[in-house]
């Protein structure tokens, strides 16, 4: 720690920044997990600096556990500081407060002191009592009092203390001590340490046998607001201003303070040291034998090789195979790489799938020659780029008639709104090429579906010749394989409902009750726009908890007068559900209920995301919600 921190010119940044990056690993996948993956992370951080600060030499330690409080400490609280201010800034959500606190408050002095004693010693440790600047003798006192006057009546525990001689000295040195360290901070002069780390020293100077230097007469004089110096001008200039200086001790809570920061950094220690023994470290024994540990243990950088090890040694190697295969959580100074590989965790994914055959052949017929330059040049590309802006949303499988998209449910509801829209500009734009007037034609159809059911499994192989297969599978696949079906049969059945009262579909969703040959009506699905079930919208608004404002509505046929005249409702009427994200100024998301559809063998509830730049949405945002609400 000390060659990193100290005696290499770059071994600050290095470290520095593998903290970040550690940081930023533990964020990401808190927010995919929707786990505690931020404490967790930098509970592991403090762990590693601790049992390295441990292990130096006892040689000076008196001084150097100052020297590492001070650097080492000092630093990674205002790394840390800086790292939450690029996340924080502005944010006032209870979960980000959560997070910030989570992160702050296991940062005591006690990770960074070479004397690391047992945790049930902690309380009473004379040497740690000292690091805080009081008398180990005074600490029970203290305790035995707050326990008798209670926690309101703190205050007059100082004059307690000090009605015997002993007292009041151990009282007077922990608030000298205190208010010259203070006094170091404040003022940038560190000669002000020596009485500080010296009790001798220190009591030396309280009985006036030390003659002070003219740059530190000139410091107390230009500090005159803080007790000590005016009391320390006082005895110096001795006769009356000495005796009319009083006992300021009494009056100045600085001690009391600092027991009440001791006690609950007791508190706060032994609770993350529990939290500690909750991660089992089997980095070492995974790289130095090749043993598997058990699912959900954490493994740290340091035992395969450091900080700065690389990826090519045998034992990063074998870390490396026991992460891909889900058998531990890695913690690696990697921020591209996530936390663990989700094999053998169960990840809170949707699945979403996109089928759009039906838009390529309408875009086939549009390009004409151009069609193959089309598909390489703009199609394939716009995919990739909107698939990869969004994190934690994987590409499971492509085709020419869709893609299989994996991720939490926001980020699938996200990519699903921004692939809609690409694919939109690219059909305005081919238009537009070929001087044809895109307003009022319909766009090829585009189907998407999404669900959140059952957990993840996945395999993956390598073969000589087809080369690596990967395969990801879990019950909501079949749901939203089923759910981006589009029948013409069906289709021609609801344009010949709609033609007859002259009215148009809301949106693109559409569930038809068909009568069978048995006079039984089932419900079919035609999907030609953006379909989620409840399991998908639970999850969606559990993600948003906090983070947006969420309205139901079921306006009646009377509020919906005026606003979606000549449109077909839904059978069993019009209920919506509307989100509106606090942190953007994008118009809402309008969620509208379908209907009651089975998909796979399961009934189940279906909702669709309205596109924005269908008419009807315009009018429900612009018209109805003023009215509904």
């Amino acid at each position: 720690m000390l060659h990193h921190w100290c005696a290499d010119p770059k071994g600050a940044t290095a470290l520095l920044q593998v903290c970040e990056v550690l940081w930023e690993q533990g964020w990401k996948q808190d927010q995919m997990d929707a786990a505690p993956w931020v404490p967790a992370v930098n509970v592991l951080l403090l762990k590693m600096i601790r049992n390295a600060i441990a292990s130096l030499s006892n040689e000076e330690s008196g001084t150097s556990n100052h020297v590492m409080l001070s650097v080492v400490g000092g630093l990674y609280l205002w790394a840390l500081q800086e790292f939450l201010k690029r996340y924080l800034e502005g944010v006032v959500e209870v979960s980000r407060i959560a997070s910030y606190e989570s992160m702050m408050l296991p940062v005591t002095p006690m990770v960074f002191l070479q004397h690391q004693p047992e945790s049930n010693l902690l309380a009473d440790d004379s040497r740690l009592i000292r690091f805080y600047g009081l008398e180990p003798e005074i600490v029970p006192r203290l305790r035995y009092l707050r326990g008798k006057v209670g926690m309101k009546n703190e205050g007059g525990m100082l004059a307690l203390l000090a009605k015997d001689k002993l007292g009041e000295h151990l009282l007077r040195r922990s608030w000298a001590r205190l208010s010259l360290w203070k006094l170091a901070m404040k003022s940038g002069q560190g000669t002000w340490m020596r009485w500080v780390l010296d009790a001798k020293l220190l009591d030396k100077l309280l009985a006036g046998q030390v003659q002070l230097d003219a740059s530190s007469i000139e410091c107390l004089k230009s500090n005159s607001d803080e007790p000590v110096a005016t009391w320390l001008l006082a005895h110096l200039a001795g006769g009356n201003a000495a005796k009319n200086a009083g006992e300021p001790w009494l009056r100045d809570h600085i001690t009391l303070l600092a027991f009440r920061v001791f006690d609950e950094d007791v508190r706060v220690e032994i609770a993350r040291r529990e939290a500690e023994t909750a991660w089992l470290d089997k980095s070492a024994t995974v790289a130095a034998a090749g043993l598997t540990p058990k699912p959900g243990v954490a493994s740290a950088t340091r035992s395969a090789g450091g900080l700065r090890s690389t990826v090519t040694t045998q034992a990063a190697f074998d870390l490396e195979s026991a992460w891909q295969r889900g058998d531990l959580v890695f913690i690696q100074p990697d921020v591209t790489r996530a936390l663990h590989s989700g094999k053998a965790l169960s990840l809170r994914h949707g699945c979403m799938a996109v089928e759009w055959s039906d838009y390529l052949a309408g875009m086939h017929a549009l390009c004409g020659a151009g069609a193959a330059e089309f598909l390489d040049k703009k199609f394939l590309p716009n995919l990739l780029s909107v698939v990869d802006a969004r994190e934690h949303v994987f590409l499971d499988a492509c085709s020419a008639s869709g893609c299989l998209l994996r991720g939490s449910v926001l980020a699938l509801t996200e990519t699903g709104i921004a692939l809609r829209r690409s694919l939109h500009e690219l059909y305005r734009e081919s238009c537009k090429q070929r001087d044809i007037d895109s307003v009022g034609r319909t766009m090829p159809q585009l189907s998407i579906c999404m669900d959140m059911t059952g957990e993840w499994t996945f395999s993956e192989h390598q073969h000589a010749r087809l080369g690596s297969q990967r395969i990801a599978f879990s019950l909501a696949v079949p749901q939203v394989t089923a759910g981006v079906c589009r029948d013409s049969h069906l289709e021609r059945i609801m344009a010949a409902r709609d033609s007859r009262p002259g009215l148009k579909s809301i949106g693109g969703v559409h569930i038809e009750q068909v009568s069978g040959y048995d006079g039984v009506q089932a419900p079919m699905l035609y999907n030609a726009g953006f379909a989620l079930t409840a399991a998908a919208i639970k999850e969606l608004t559990t993600a948003l908890s906090g983070k947006a404002s969420m309205r139901e509505l079921r306006p009646g046929l009377r509020d919906i007068a005026g606003v979606l005249d000549g449109y077909r409702l839904p059978p069993a009427g019009l209920e919506l559900l509307v989100i509106q994200r606090y942190e953007t100024q994008e118009q809402p998301w309008v969620l509208m209920k379908a209907g009651r559809v089975c998909l796979a063998g399961l009934d189940v509830e279906l909702f669709e995301l309205l596109d924005g730049a269908l008419p009807a949405t315009e009018y429900m945002i612009e018209q109805g919600l003023v009215r509904w609400a």
